[in-house]
């Protein structure tokens, strides 16, 4: 029994890891293509598996002063900076787009159910408060009708 349980919970956690790289391996993917577009920018062979400090060596070679590491550092970088505010900023929209839909469908209504109530039991309270002092009133009534 427990050790079915074990079971059980094992091939879970396993079946939940295998989601998680079947959702997370076309991102590392798509990253490590795109470090490779940079460092052939930069200057050095990513053609075969190569060491750190080979590849440092490489960009070095080929960028020898600071002013020429930064210019091309800069246009390696430019479309892929590029593409990162772009899809930063197409996420923020269609979060603020669901946000807003969100709202409209869950929130709000109940924001004016809430408000509707408390109006209608303020209305109600006012009421009673001009119930349980009609000597007032009467006073009140009296008041106006004497002044005319």
């Amino acid at each position: 029994m427990i050790r079915d349980s074990i079971k059980n919970r094992f091939e879970s956690v396993q079946a939940a890891g295998k989601r998680f790289e079947d959702q997370l391996r076309p991102q590392l993917d798509k990253a490590s293509a795109e470090l490779k577009k940079v460092l052939a920018n930069m200057g050095a062979d990513v053609s075969e598996p190569r060491s750190l400090s080979e590849v440092v060596s490489q960009i070095r070679s080929k960028n020898p002063t600071f002013r020429e590491l930064t210019l091309r550092l800069d246009v390696a970088t430019y479309d892929l900076r590029k593409k990162l505010w772009w899809d930063a900023n197409m996420m923020t929209a269609y979060f603020t787009d669901k946000a807003g839909k969100t709202y409209e469908a869950e929130v709000k209504p109940k924001l004016t159910e809430a408000r509707s109530r408390a109006e209608s039991e303020a209305r109600r309270l006012i009421e009673q408060v001009r119930e349980l002092a009609p000597g007032r009133n009467a006073r009140n009534q009296e008041d106006t009708s004497g002044k005319e």
